[in-house]
């Protein structure tokens, strides 16, 4: 498959299905997002990996190739975590910037909960769990996703969690801060950081819950016909948000509870921190 060419300094480079990129061999296109577009290829030496390679048609002063080196940097400098895709290189091939990450064989959970995958039954309260301890990890060393979303997350076949896609990550500042340029997807935003307010990571803890709340009832925290209607209620501080059991009356009431209070609109009074969340979250599923 002929995928995509550009002309640098008067070469063609074409992505093509089972020719070669640099010193890898490109397999297969498996996804393609707003800065990249993400091949199965394999090495020199034969091993399988994912190549994450950077559009070349951004327009002139857009932010997408900033993100996309920040995300390396941030991965760079993450150490490796069973629930966090691994980072190996980064690199440029006449002009086409590109990162070599884990290859992951499974979905995106977006891609699972659309389907209704009969597999989420199994491992819903799994998921939870390694999210929680993915993102803790990633708080731990002192960055804030800023996109935690279904589609930032993987399941392999074998039903193990990966969080992915660091682009919008930043590092968690000693105080709430502003930004100049917002980025990140309006549903799972927290309050303060879409209306442009001084932030923190727990604005991470807020998308924890909109993304679990989610996942365990399979609807959004807030109610509308449209989506203007439900971000207006989302964006109200008033808003009562329905409790989880009221759609699956297996959620424990505790995780009820906490899935809640991270969706406080106010940042003070949700969970401190991922390390607290990610205990309770193991105590009330009974992890150790």
């Amino acid at each position: 498959m002929r995928f995509l060419f550009n002309v640098y300094q008067g070469s063609v480079i074409e992505l093509i299905e089972n020719k070669k990129f640099g010193s890898y061999r490109l397999l297969e296109r498996i996804a393609k997002g707003g800065l990249s577009t993400i091949w199965l290829a394999s090495d020199a030496g034969g091993k399988t990996v994912a190549l994450r390679v950077m559009h070349d048609d951004f327009r002139t002063g857009s932010s997408g190739p900033k993100l996309f080196r920040r995300g390396c940097e941030v991965m760079e400098a993450l150490p490796s975590h069973p629930n966090v895709v691994g980072y190996y290189s980064k690199g440029k091939e006449k002009g086409r910037e590109y990162a070599v990450i884990e290859y992951i064989e499974g979905s995106c959970l977006r891609e699972m909960m659309v389907r209704n995958d009969p597999r989420l039954d199994e491992i819903l309260s799994d998921i939870v769990v390694e999210l929680a301890r993915a993102m803790k990890h990633v708080h731990d060393n002192g960055f804030m996703h800023l996109d935690i979303k279904p589609e930032n997350i993987i399941v392999s076949r074998g039903g193990v969690s990966y969080l992915c896609d660091f682009d919008t990550a930043q590092l968690i500042p000693d105080k709430p801060t502003k930004i100049e340029k917002k980025s990140g997807t309006p549903f799972y935003m927290s309050p303060e950081l879409t209306n442009g307010w001084r932030f923190d990571h727990r604005a991470d803890v807020y998308a924890f819950g909109v993304t679990v709340y989610e996942l365990l009832t399979g609807v959004k925290p807030f109610e509308g016909q449209t989506q203007k209607a439900m971000l207006a209620n989302q964006l109200n501080q008033r808003y009562r948000i329905r409790e989880l059991r009221k759609f699956n009356s297996n959620i424990p009431i505790k995780l009820d509870e906490l899935i809640i209070k991270c969706l406080n609109f106010i940042p003070e009074k949700r969970p401190l921190n991922m390390a607290i969340l990610a205990h309770e979250v193991h105590r009330i599923m009974g992890v150790k």
